[in-house]
């Protein structure tokens, strides 16, 4: 028997001790455009070059942000997904940055509970939820749902 594809909710709300905490913010960007003729999906952490994952080095706010004019959020599903039950770990999403004419958001933020005792390198699989403009013609879209699959590594990997 094959294991069933499930995508988990965060919990709704923020860990309770992070709640009123002024945690620091890490900032991932995910841009889909064209580059040199070929489709591009890039995705990074800011400040950590080529770095494709989001490192939780503390308890912290999370943001992601869409970059492109036809990447928004999922209308249908959560922006964010886990692979496994993470909600002790991951919660509080709020949605932002909305385009009115659309009905869809560009950001998303989350508070994430640093896993201090957990193995270095420890990663959290989850999905960010996409609606993909194909056209847009007489105020009518046409979407395609789409999953991008990054990971979240919570202790990082020792940089040593």
């Amino acid at each position: 028997m094959y294991p069933t594809y499930v995508q988990r909710q965060l919990n709704p709300l923020a860990p309770p001790d992070l709640q009123s905490v002024g945690c620091p913010t890490i900032r991932f960007v995910i841009s889909f455009g064209v580059k040199r003729g070929r489709v591009s999906l890039d995705y990074e952490q800011v400040g950590c070059a080529g770095q494709d994952y989001i490192a939780i080095e503390q308890d912290c706010m999370v943001e992601i942000e869409l970059r492109g004019d036809q990447l928004f959020f999922s209308k249908d599903m959560d922006a964010i997904t886990t692979k496994e039950p993470l909600a002790s770990f991951y919660g509080g999403m709020v949605y932002e940055d909305y385009d009115k004419d659309l009905d869809r958001y560009r950001v998303v933020r989350f508070c994430a509970r640093y896993n201090k005792d957990g193995k270095l390198g420890t990663v959290h699989a989850f999905n960010v939820n996409v609606d993909f403009l194909q056209s847009y013609v007489k105020r009518r879209a046409k979407w395609i749902a789409l999953t991008i699959d990054p990971a979240i590594k919570n202790p990082p990997p020792d940089k040593d």
